[in-house]
């Protein structure tokens, strides 16, 4: 009967009868970052996030049976929440953040070329959930302009769902570990 029941809900969503999922959000960013800081006030400007990727709005898609079928959408502005994430880490690594572009010994621009979650609905106990997010840092320091590529990949196991804020919690986990690997990497940047 368990069959007969996830069967008939798998066909329902792989038909797209009215089934929407709804928007992915991505709360304020949470992690503690405790990873290498700067060993004297380094003074770092934060130019600007971009969102370079060409479809905004979705940042994945559910797979049934091996076919692409619903995609999972964002509700958040990505620039915005990218942007306070790293001020938040810079200041937490040690860095002066609140100076201008002409006053700051570094000046960073942040591109997010990818976020992309796959989850397959396929009722296995092996990884279901799937997220990768792309961002480049190009930093100004002194005469020298460096271009750093971040690139964050996770999987795991989550039980089967049809709500997509189920994958939430994932989402973030990704959004944290890049901030940190952007700021530690700014980090060893600025002592070099």
């Amino acid at each position: 009967m368990k069959k007969f029941i996830y069967t008939v809900l798998l066909a329902f969503i792989a038909s797209g009868c009215a089934y929407k999922t709804p928007p992915l959000s991505l709360g304020a960013y949470k992690g503690e970052y405790e990873r290498e800081r700067v060993k004297q006030n380094v003074s770092i400007h934060l130019l600007h996030v971009k969102d370079t990727r060409s479809e905004k709005e979705t940042i994945g898609y559910v797979v049934v049976d091996a076919k692409k079928t619903l995609p999972l959408y964002n509700e958040e502005n990505l620039e915005k929440k990218y942007k306070d994430g790293l001020i938040y880490a810079l200041n937490v690594a040690g860095f002066n953040t609140n100076v201008s572009q002409n006053e700051a010994a570094m000046v960073v621009e942040i591109y997010i070329q990818d976020v992309k979650l796959v989850y397959n609905s396929t009722k296995t106990f092996d990884e279901n959930l799937k997220g990768e997010i792309v961002v480049q840092a190009k930093v100004k320091k002194g005469n020298k302009i460096l271009t750093f590529n971040f690139k964050q990949k996770s999987g795991k196991w989550i039980k089967p769902t049809f709500d997509s804020k189920a994958l939430e919690p994932f989402l973030e986990k990704l959004y944290n570990d890049s901030v940190n690997d952007i700021v530690a990497k700014l980090a060893a940047v600025a002592e070099e």
